[in-house]
C-alpha cells in the first residue's frame, strides 16, 4: 500500500547555511531570463523531429529553462514537507496519492500559487517554484511550443500543473490525457540523488550548488513509454506494448499533442530507492478561455458526436460468455463428486461443508475458501508455477514486454483496460494450470458445484487464467452497468510466493507489491474518469449529465447489501432430487448438496488441510484517500461519510474466493511490482445467474 514521503538522506552540505530567501518579485520579473530562446535553426529541427516522431507526433528537448531555476526548485522541494504534517507549508506539500491507474507523490495544483488560494507565508516559501510556473505559461515559451509542435493558440490564464514525485514503486498507468480543453501535455524532468547516494553505473552531474547530483540511469525505470493504436488506425484502442521509450534526462522537457484514442503513454515504474528522485513537473496547456487570442465556443454537439463516436472506436471487446447448453443443475451428482474428487479438497465434498459454505455465502454473499485443491495438486501446481517464474526473471530489473507470450499464453488487451498473459492454448510449461482452467473451471461439475454452495443458478461464464508479469500487468476498474445483472466472481489464487501461513506476518505484507483485487463502488459521472481508467463513454455520459443542470451518479450497492433472506439454504439429503426452470425468467429451484461415498473420503475432521473459511475477504489496512473522487485535485479530501473499498484481496494460493457482485460494482487487480517475488498467477471467471427459489414457492405464488 502507499507509503509516505520518504525523507531525504543527507548529505555533507546538510549543515551550511540556507541561502538567502529570494523575493516574491523574483517570481514574476524578467520571465525572459529563465527562458533559453532556441534559434530559428534548432526550432526547425524541433519541428521536424516533432513532425516525424512515432508512434505519434512529440519533442523531446533539453535546455529549454535556464538550470539555475531548475537547481534553485528542487532544492526548494526540500522544504514541501508532507501536506499537513509538522514542518510543511500552510496549504501545501507532498501527498501519497493511489488508484487502480497510478501510485504517486505530488503537490496541490501550481495554479493556486497565488494570494487568493494560499497564505502569504507558503508563497513567500515558494517563490522558485512559483517562477517555474510562470515561465511555463508565459507568452514567450507558449510560442516556442506553437512554433515546435504547429499547433494553435494556447491559454495563458488557465494555468494545469503539479510537481510529481516518482520514487521506488511510482508508476502511471496507460491512458490517453484526454480530459477537458487539454490540448498540449508535458513533463519537464528534474531527476535528482543526495551526494551521499551510492556510485551509479552513468555519469551523475554535481549541482551548481554542490547540494545534489543531477541525472538518471534508465535502468532505474520511470521512462515515458509511448503506445500505437492497435492495428495502425489513426485511433482506436491501443496496442499491448510499447513502441518507444524516451528516457528521463535532467532538465528536458516532452509534450504532445492530446489526441483522444491515440495519445496512449504511461511511466514506467521507479524501481531503484538510495533516496533517489524521479522529480518532474508535469500539465497541460489549455485551449483558449473566453477573452484571450483565438477562443472559440464549445460546440457541444460536435462533442458529443464525436465522444460518441470515440467511445466506440476505443470500446475494449469483452470475451464473450460461454451458455451452458443444459438446465440447471438439482443437486451434485455422483459422477460430479467423482470427477471433482480430481481437483477439490475432500473437505469441500461433504454435505456438513457444503451445507456450512452455503449458509455462510448467503448470509455475507462473498466467502473465500483455504487449501481449495488437493493437497497434491496443489504442489504441483506451486512447483510448475515457481520454475516458470524462476526461468523467466533472470533480475529484478523491469522485463521486456513480450515476456511469457507463446506456449499457449497471449497477452491480452487492449492496455487501456487491462494487460496480463491469457493462457489460451496448450503449455507444456503450466499443464496444471491449464487444467484448472480448461477441464476444471468449465465442467458441468464445477457448475453443479458452485450452485450449491451459492444458491445461484448458473447460466454461462467466462474464464481466464491469467498470470499477470511483474513490473508490467495490472487490470483498471470495471464492472457492469448499473443498470445490468449480479455477476458471480470466481477466483482461484494460484501466486506461489503467496503461500503463507494465514494471519502471519508474511501475508500482511503480501500487499506491499500490488497484485492485490479491490471491489469499489463505481465513481459518480461526473468524477474525473481518468480515476477509474480514460473513458469517453464517461466523458459523453457527464456531458449529457451537465445539459440536464445535474450529474447522475450510478446506482450501485455492495456485496454484502444481498438480502440474507433471499439465499436461505435448503439442504435436503437426496441424490435423485430435480427442479424445472424457466430460463426466461432466470428462476429456479435451489439445488440439494448429497452425500455420496466417492466424496465423504475425509470425515473425520482430521485432515490439515481441511476449509478455513473467511467471511468478507482478508482485511487489509485501507487508506480510504487512495480513490479521491477527482484525479488530480489534491484538495479535495475524504469525509466521514464517503466509503473507501468494498472489499480488497491480496495475492493468494489455493484460496478460491467467490463474490455475489452486484450491478455497478467496479473491480481492478492493481498493478504488480518490479519488487515482487514472483507473477500473479490465478484462474478467474464470471458467471450469468439466475435466481434459486424454494421447491413449491411457484405454486404457493400462483394459489
Amino acid at each position: 500500500m502507499p507509503g509516505s514521503v520518504r525523507p531525504r538522506p543527507s548529505s555533507p552540505t546538510a549543515d551550511k547555511a540556507p541561502a538567502p530567501k529570494k523575493s516574491r518579485n523574483d517570481a514574476t520579473t524578467n520571465l525572459h531570463e529563465s527562458i533559453n530562446q532556441p534559434s530559428s535553426q534548432q526550432i526547425h529541427a524541433y519541428r521536424e523531429g516533432y513532425n516525424q516522431a512515432t508512434p505519434y507526433k512529440y519533442a523531446a528537448i533539453e535546455g529549454l529553462l535556464s538550470d539555475d531555476l531548475l537547481e534553485a526548485v528542487v532544492e526548494e522541494s526540500w522544504t514541501y514537507g508532507i501536506r499537513g504534517g509538522e514542518g510543511s507549508h500552510p496549504g501545501w506539500g507532498w501527498e501519497q496519492k493511489e488508484t487502480d491507474i497510478y501510485s504517486i507523490q505530488q503537490t496541490p495544483d501550481l495554479s493556486s500559487l497565488d494570494p487568493a488560494h494560499l497564505p502569504d507565508e507558503t508563497l513567500e516559501a515558494l517563490p522558485m517554484t512559483t517562477r517555474l510556473k510562470n515561465a511555463l505559461y508565459s507568452q514567450e515559451f507558449r510560442n516556442l511550443v506553437r512554433e515546435v509542435t504547429g499547433c494553435g493558440p494556447l491559454s495563458g490564464k488557465k494555468t494545469d500543473l503539479s510537481a510529481g514525485l516518482y520514487t521506488a514503486g511510482s508508476h502511471l498507468l496507460l491512458h490517453d490525457d484526454s480530459i477537458s480543453t487539454r490540448l498540449i501535455s508535458y513533463i519537464l524532468y528534474l531527476p535528482n540523488s543526495p551526494l551521499d547516494a551510492p556510485k551509479a553505473d552513468i555519469d551523475l552531474t554535481k549541482s551548481a550548488s554542490g547540494n545534489f547530483l543531477k541525472g538518471w540511469d534508465p535502468k532505474w525505470g520511470g521512462s515515458l513509454e509511448l503506445f500505437p493504436v492497435e492495428n495502425g488506425e489513426e485511433v482506436g484502442p491501443p496496442g499491448t506494448k510499447r513502441v518507444a521509450k524516451v528516457d528521463v534526462k535532467w532538465g528536458q522537457i516532452v509534450f504532445f499533442e492530446v489526441q483522444p484514442g491515440r495519445s496512449y503513454h504511461s511511466v514506467e515504474e521507479v524501481i531503484i530507492d538510495e533516496g533517489r528522485q524521479r522529480m518532474g513537473v508535469s500539465g497541460w496547456f489549455h485551449r483558449p478561455t473566453k477573452g484571450e487570442e483565438g477562443y472559440e465556443p464549445l460546440d457541444r454537439e460536435k462533442l458529443k458526436a464525436e465522444l460518441s463516436s470515440l467511445a466506440q472506436i476505443t470500446a475494449a471487446p469483452s470475451i464473450p460468455f460461454t451458455p451452458y447448453t443444459a438446465e440447471p443443475p438439482a443437486g451434485l451428482k455422483p459422477s460430479d463428486l467423482s470427477f471433482l474428487a480430481d481437483f477439490i479438497a475432500p473437505s469441500y465434498l461433504t454435505v456438513p461443508t457444503l451445507e456450512k459454505l452455503s449458509g455462510q455465502f448467503a448470509e455475507a454473499s462473498e466467502i473465500v475458501l483455504h487449501n481449495f485443491l488437493k493437497p497434491s495438486l496443489a504442489a504441483q501446481l506451486k512447483s510448475e508455477t515457481q520454475n516458470v517464474d524462476k526461468r523467466d526473471y533472470p533480475n529484478n530489473l523491469i522485463p521486456s514486454q513480450d515476456l511469457g507470450e507463446g506456449d499457449g499464453w497471449i497477452i491480452q488487451g487492449p492496455a487501456s483496460k487491462h494487460r496480463y498473459l491469457n493462457i489460451t492454448g496448450s503449455s507444456s510449461s503450466t499443464p496444471i494450470f491449464q487444467s484448472i482452467r480448461q477441464v476444471l473451471f468449465t465442467s458441468e461439475a464445477f457448475r453443479a458445484w458452485l450452485s450449491v454452495v451459492s444458491s445461484l443458478a448458473p447460466l454461462g461464464y467466462r474464464a481466464e487464467g491469467r498470470r499477470f508479469r511483474k513490473g508490467l500487468d495490472y487490470t483498471l476498474a470495471n464492472g457492469e452497468d448499473g443498470k445490468g445483472e449480479a455477476r458471480l466472481d470466481v477466483s482461484l489464487g494460484a501466486t506461489w510466493w503467496a503461500d503463507v501461513p494465514s494471519g502471519s506476518d508474511e501475508e500482511e505484507t503480501l500487499v506491499d507489491h500490488g497484485g492485490w483485487e479491490c471491489y469499489l463502488a463505481a465513481p459518480d459521472e461526473g468524477e474525473d474518469p481518468a480515476v477509474y481508467q480514460s473513458s469517453h463513454a464517461k466523458k459523453l455520459a457527464k456531458l449529457e449529465a451537465e445539459e440536464h443542470k445535474g450529474v447522475r451518479p450510478v446506482e450501485s450497492v455492495a456485496p454484502n447489501q444481498q438480502k440474507a433472506e433471499d439465499h436461505e439454504p435448503h439442504p435436503v439429503e437426496a441424490a435423485t432430487a430435480t427442479g424445472t426452470g424457466n430460463h426466461h425468467s432466470n428462476h429456479y429451484h435451489k439445488p440439494h448438496p448429497v452425500e455420496a461415498a466417492t466424496a465423504d473420503k475425509d470425515t473425520n475432521g482430521s485432515n490439515p488441510d481441511g476449509p478455513s473459511i473467511s467471511i468478507n475477504g482478508t482485511e487489509l489496512e485501507f487508506d480510504p484517500d487512495q480513490f479521491s473522487p477527482s484525479d488530480f485535485d489534491s484538495d479535495s479530501e475524504m469525509g466521514d461519510d464517503d466509503d473507501g473499498p468494498l472489499l480488497t484481496q491480496p495475492v493468494s494460493f489455493n484460496k478460491l474466493l467467490l463474490v455475489l457482485r452486484d450491478p455497478g460494482v467496479m473491480k481492478f487487480t492493481k498493478y504488480l511490482s518490479a519488487r515482487a517475488e514472483g507473477s500473479r498467477w490465478d484462474v478467474s471467471g464470471e458467471w450469468e445467474i439466475g435466481v434459486m427459489e424454494e421447491e413449491g414457492a411457484e405454486e404457493e405464488a400462483m394459489a
